[in-house]
């Protein structure tokens, strides 16, 4: 054999043993990584390392290749996950080989479908420090062409603004997710108070004597309710925002922000919270509108992209 011939065969068996090597090496560290205890170190399932695949080539691959993968192929480094553990806190991530998905939420958003399947007559005080009473909860209005009880829009549109937020990165909590409940309007607000909500969206339809009556609007505490008085800045600020993504979303006729003092919702808020009437039941198109579901998915996609806008400006 000559010198030349030497060296190629000598090539081929270096090639041929560092692949093994690897290949073998990396069965043993999974074996090993699989078996090894967690110390009590803590671990932080909200983080799902992922480990790319690693490309080894090899060149003039022989019978003693068969521990390693074919020229070109890919050899996939299993995950963690995969292995039955998790990266333990406080261990480095190089940046160069791994990448970390962490799944982080934008905030809390709680949503309040108003009222429900029976209204109850009972008391309760508008405000913390009113003697005014008005009743717990109503029972809503109903439309007049569909015939559907605004109890029943309510939640439609709240569970589809669910979705649509959760999307976006948000946490999202219903103050009820069924008609059967019995939930006042202070026992709703409180609460979006005990869960530090980053804002409340209260979902309504709206009732007039006049068939003519239409348009929605979005409703926010007034600045002259003492009570109300440190999230009053925060919340036209979010009403603003979701009325103008509205407005500019879907075309429909707008009634403008409108501050209220009278509404028990808001006077026992301490989060910021809004109220969006989507539209009149009493008027027949748009009591038709608010039931179709695509008008029902581009209107909760404006309100997404109006709580959107709020909490970009809230981050600045």
């Amino acid at each position: 054999m000559d010198q030349t011939g030497g060296r190629d065969t000598l090539k081929k068996l270096h090639a041929s043993g560092i692949t093994a090597i690897v290949a073998a090496a990396a069965a043993f560290l999974a074996i090993t990584y699989a078996n090894q205890p967690d110390s009590g170190r803590e671990i932080k399932p909200a983080a799902a390392v992922i480990i790319p695949s690693t490309t080894i080539k090899t060149q003039d691959a022989t019978a003693a290749d068969s521990l390693a993968p074919a020229a070109g192929q890919t050899l996939n480094n299993p995950a963690p996950q995969e292995l039955g553990a998790q990266p333990a806190a406080g261990d480095p991530v190089s940046a160069n080989d791994t990448a970390v998905k962490v799944s982080i939420s934008r905030g809390l958003i709680y949503l309040d479908p108003g009222h429900q399947r029976r209204g109850d007559s009972k008391q309760e005080p508008v405000s913390p420090d009113s003697n005014i009473t008005k009743a717990r909860v109503t029972g809503g209005t109903t439309g007049v062409s569909t015939g559907k009880p605004e109890y029943v829009l309510n939640l439609e549109v709240a569970l589809l603004l669910k979705e649509t937020l959760i999307k976006r990165g948000f946490e999202v909590l219903l103050t009820r997710e069924e008609h059967e409940v019995n939930l006042s309007n202070v026992e709703r607000a409180e609460m979006a108070n005990a869960a530090n909500a980053r804002l409340v969206v209260r979902i309504h339809a709206d009732g007039n004597d006049s068939p003519k009556a239409k348009g929605f609007s979005v409703l926010y505490p007034d600045a002259s309710v003492s009570v109300t008085r440190s999230i009053q800045p925060d919340s036209r600020l979010a009403a603003e925002s979701i009325l103008e993504a509205l407005k500019t979303g879907t075309g429909a006729s707008s009634r403008g922000l409108q501050p209220r003092k009278d509404l028990t919702g808001f006077n026992w808020s301490t989060v910021p919270v809004v109220l969006v009437e989507m539209g009149f039941m009493t008027n027949p198109s748009e009591d038709e509108d608010m039931s179709d579901p695509a008008y029902q998915l581009q209107f909760v996609e404006s309100i997404a992209a109006g709580i959107d806008i709020y909490m970009v400006q809230k981050e600045d």
